[in-house]
């Protein structure tokens, strides 16, 4: 079954249109914890009461943010998602950002020496995984399959996946300037746009990475033949506000991919939208 997992806190819209393309929608609350989200009903009050109240592990204004507990591995069918151990993060940085990573075919980028070793391992795995299932079907859907030609990129900026949004496994769109120089620097396709424009509530902004994640949806104009599902990146909230929203929207489409927002609410960085598709 598809499954999305989300900050509680994300727009109703949002919510809608995962629930209307199939996905289970797994909502995180402030302890780390998920709760499924049931529909509308569920906006005021989207987390019932927990027997134990638990821990908030990390600072509360972004405690609910999904990519601070998991990691999401790979892009749309490739995704896989590693479950961080809530016990090891830490409210001061870099304790907070040890599963905060991008992973795709081609890239792993974090702060290395903050990564969860539990991280690496299973990366790692999952990528011998993909190896196998290509190899198997005779397929080579990335450049670089083979563990030895891995990118593992060391950054500086700990929030990797908050400020960096994969938008295939060789590009990506971030605001932030070492990081992109960096990722210039390794032969990726990359996209700088201007910082903030981007809510984050308790935040003078958020960030790209963020408010966005990769899903499926359908697609109305699809002709005779033509596949009616189609690889699109999601945004909580109106994209259209944003100072470079052509440049972002022409730099997705251009790789076959539909940008979806809503016009209905602000930009808002929830901690990213994760997604497995099986």
């Amino acid at each position: 079954m598809k499954q999305a997992y989300l900050s509680k806190l994300a727009g109703l819209p949002l919510k809608t249109l995962l629930q209307l393309e199939g996905y289970k929608v797994n909502l995180v609350n402030e302890y780390g914890q998920l709760s499924e989200y049931r529909g509308p009903a569920d906006y005021l009050d989207p987390i019932k009461p927990i027997e134990s109240e638990g821990t908030i592990h990390v600072d509360h204004r972004i405690a609910t943010h999904a990519d601070l507990y998991m990691c999401q591995l790979g892009l749309w069918n490739d995704a896989g998602l590693f479950f961080g151990d809530p016990e090891k993060l830490s409210p001061d940085y870099p304790g907070d950002v040890l599963y905060n990573a991008v992973c795709t075919r081609d890239y792993y980028i974090h702060l290395v020496p903050g990564t969860d070793e539990d991280l690496v391992g299973a990366m790692m795995t999952w990528r011998k995984l993909m190896a196998a299932t290509d190899k198997t079907e005779g397929t080579k859907k990335s450049r670089n399959n083979d563990d030895e030609h891995l990118k593992i990129v060391g950054v500086s900026q700990g929030y990797t996946r908050c400020t960096c949004l994969p938008v295939d496994d060789n590009s990506f769109i971030t605001s932030d300037d070492g990081l992109a120089k960096i990722l210039e620097n390794q032969g990726a396709n990359v996209l700088k746009i201007s910082t903030g424009h981007i809510k984050l509530e308790g935040f003078d902004y958020g960030f790209i990475g963020g408010c966005a994640g990769h899903i499926y949806v359908h697609n109305n104009d699809a002709g005779p033949g033509t596949p009616t599902l189609q690889r699109a990146i999601v945004f909580n909230g109106d994209l259209s506000k944003h100072p470079d929203f052509w440049a972002i929207t022409d730099f997705i489409q251009s790789r076959n991919i539909h940008p979806v927002y809503f016009n209905s609410y602000p930009l808002e960085d929830i901690g990213s939208i994760l997604a497995t598709h099986l």
